[in-house]
């Protein structure tokens, strides 16, 4: 599939900082394979499939940038060894009744993955090589140790770890970070050609409430720290938990301290977090910290409705997130059940009130688009 008139040019702008309006981005995994009529299980195996699918939904909703989210957080765990669920409606995910590491002894049989054979790294690999042939931005992920090691060795068993035996739970950590994650980075950079590149890691399980900030000081930071000291450019996002320290001031700027120090050019703050709080401390903390914000909007939003509060939440999240200085708006994960008309007036209510230069507008001053189904797109 070949991209559309414009579209080069519109990423581009993004990348110059000459955006016509608030960026946006999605978490669109599951919606696409629905939206494509596509298989799940060949969706996450056949990268020429995966590109095209993502590519076409992309095109569709005219998002900012292309994201091409396969399941990030299983890769090398099944690498290792770790099962996988495989569902009809679903992307795969961990089996968390098998985990791969039951016992501590077991920590001593594993081996590194081979990244052209092992699991589907290959299939990571080859998507990354057919975005650069196509000229697209290419995103080096990872799943960040800590949320590894839950995979591998579940997350009660980690944590009793923690408490119990901390000098096996460091092991862990340390096994994965540097005999998996630093040379799994390394070998997506070299399948496209460019060294430096970010590589960016996923750590959704090192969040309040399921770690307190103790954990997060020494079991979660150093490790990514331990990438960026060995390799460099490496940065660890996709915390949440931010509203459940809200009311403790202390905690709650020490968490956002802490994420700020793994991703130092921007803060990512998600639903629904962000709607239990509000959007406005973590918009004055990047503005004070001349950091980019990552407002992420929230999947159950975005699937139920109404579309007048989706419209509102927009509103609000891109008024009070312009106080950053340099916002980008995010669709959270958005599910196989959400409506193609929700997203479509999630993006234009975003580009409506998120127009650059930024201007406040009144709720009232935004039309709902006139909504083109995908098959008709498809079509022209």
């Amino acid at each position: 599939m070949k991209l559309l008139p414009g579209t080069r040019e519109r990423i581009q702008r993004i990348f110059k900082g000459e955006a016509k309006a608030v960026p946006i981005l999605a978490q669109i995994n599951e919606h696409v394979v629905r939206l494509c009529g596509g298989d799940m299980r060949e969706a996450y195996t056949d990268a020429v499939k995966f590109v095209e699918m993502n590519l076409a939904v992309f095109e569709y909703y005219r998002l900012d940038m292309p994201g091409f989210y396969y399941d990030i957080y299983n890769i090398e765990a099944e690498a290792l060894g770790q099962r996988l669920n495989w569902e009809s409606d679903r992307m795969p995910d961990i089996d968390r009744q098998y985990p791969l590491i039951r016992e501590p002894s077991d920590l001593d049989r594993l081996r590194p993955p081979d990244f052209k054979k092992s699991g589907r790294m290959p299939f990571v690999l080859e998507v990354m090589r057919r975005s650069h042939e196509l000229g697209l931005p290419v995103r080096v992920r990872f799943c960040s140790p800590f949320s590894l090691a839950v995979n591998v060795r579940g997350i009660e068993n980690l944590l009793l770890d923690i408490l119990t035996d901390p000098p096996f739970a460091h092991r862990l950590l340390a096994f994965l970070t540097d005999e998996v994650l630093i040379p799994w980075v390394q070998a997506q950079r070299e399948a496209t050609g460019q060294p430096k590149i970010a590589g960016n890691g996923a750590d959704a399980a090192a969040s309040p409430p399921i770690v307190t900030v103790g954990i997060l000081e020494e079991f979660v930071m150093p490790y990514v720290a331990r990438m960026n000291e060995k390799i460099g450019n490496v940065t660890s996002m996709g915390y949440w938990g931010y509203s459940y320290l809200y009311k403790h001031p202390e905690r709650f700027y020490k968490m956002l301290g802490l994420m700020a120090s793994v991703s130092p050019g921007a803060l990512m703050c998600l639903d629904p977090d962000v709607g239990r709080t509000g959007p406005e401390p973590y918009a004055e903390y990047a503005r004070e910290k001349k950091m980019s914000l990552m407002l992420g909007l929230d999947t159950l939003l975005l699937q139920e409705g109404p579309l007048p509060e989706i419209v509102e939440r927009c509103r609000r999240y891109v008024t009070a997130g312009a106080r950053a200085g340099r916002l980008v708006m995010f669709l959270n994960d958005v599910s196989v059940y959400t409506p193609p008309r929700n997203i479509q007036t999630a993006i234009a209510a975003i580009r409506h009130f998120g127009k650059l230069p930024f201007q406040e507008r009144p709720l009232e001053s935004f039309q709902p688009p006139e909504a083109e189904s995908f098959e008709s797109f498809m079509g022209r």
